[in-house]
């Protein structure tokens, strides 16, 4: 079952915020050194904006060719984190999921990775490993409102699987 068009604009919203809200992509403090506003990779940092602006083939091919030359760890996992939001966008599942996986082998405590694969698998449809990510994010950053959020979502998808299997026991 794929995500309704209501819960995937929330989810994405989510993502975008989450995207925003990486450390490689903001502006550092002025004392900072750095080949851009963004960051030290600039295919990175422009990937990022444009998925930020919903230009999302443009930000995958950017952070893409990002994460093809040097870049920090930290980014790298940030840079398929991104990826996964952005494949989630143009509904590739899938392919979300495998980059967010990549996200994760190189940090388990990426909380922003947990969230983007809970948005993947919830859009698959897969409730309980949608749940069991939030909640690994959760563990990792208990304040985030956008796991909140997105946990608020999967227990309403929770609520409405169980009572369409309540009505076809009740038939």
């Amino acid at each position: 079952m794929k995500a309704p068009p209501r819960i995937l604009a929330l989810l994405l919203a989510a993502m975008a915020c989450a995207i925003a809200s990486h450390p490689a992509h903001a502006e550092p403090p002025p004392a900072a050194s750095s080949n851009t506003v963004f960051g030290p990779n600039a295919m990175l940092a422009d990937g990022a904006l444009a998925l930020m602006n919903g230009q999302w083939e443009k930000g995958i091919q950017l952070t893409s060719m990002g994460l093809s030359g040097t870049a920090s760890n930290e980014d790298r996992a940030a840079g398929y984190a991104n990826l996964c939001a952005g494949y989630i966008a143009m509904k590739k599942y899938e392919r979300a999921l495998q980059n967010c996986d990549l996200s994760l082998a190189i940090a388990a405590d990426n909380w922003r990775a947990w969230q983007n694969r809970a948005a993947a698998n919830l859009a698959l449809g897969k409730i309980e490993d949608s749940m069991r990510d939030i909640q690994q994010g959760l563990a990792i950053n208990p304040d985030s409102s956008e796991l909140q959020k997105t946990l608020a979502i999967v227990r309403g998808r929770e609520r409405r699987q169980q009572e369409q299997m309540d009505h076809l026991l009740e038939s």
